[in-house]
């Protein structure tokens, strides 16, 4: 199947980290990997949410170690149905355990990606990947 993601359609994520160099770092990594990204940033849960609410998100880039909340918590809310869901949420943690990636996937996330083994281009590819299956699973 085709990615719905080409370079004249522009995809936009949302990054929910909260510590500051790592949201400038990937923030700054998928501008410059892929021009067709719109990135929007938040650094705690409740202004990620508000940002859904204002702005057709395709995308979640979801830390799960957030300060303030719980990203599973978080997860829960945005894909409250993993069969069907509305919204492409990756997860992108320091967070390593093959357990914790696996709730992640049985939650909903399209992927569990550790942030020090992961490149801009394996995020980008993740978006794409996520964004399409989204796409299948509302056909």
């Amino acid at each position: 199947m085709q990615s719905p993601l080409t370079n004249t359609t522009t995809c936009t994520v949302l990054l929910i980290e909260d510590e500051p160099a790592d949201l400038a770092f990937w923030s700054s990594a998928l501008r410059t990997c892929a021009s067709q990204y719109s990135v929007l940033e938040a650094t705690s849960d409740q202004e990620g949410l508000e940002l859904l609410e204002q702005h057709k998100v395709d995308c979640v880039v979801l830390d799960l170690d957030l300060s303030a909340t719980s990203g599973f918590q978080l997860l829960l809310e945005l894909v409250p149905n993993r069969h069907r869901p509305e919204i492409a949420v990756l997860i992108l943690t320091h967070l390593w355990n093959p357990t914790l990636a696996q709730m992640s996937l049985d939650n909903g996330a399209q992927a569990h990606l550790i942030k020090d083994r992961t490149s801009a281009d394996a995020l980008d590819n993740a978006i794409q990947n996520a964004v399409t299956a989204v796409a299948s699973a509302r056909r």
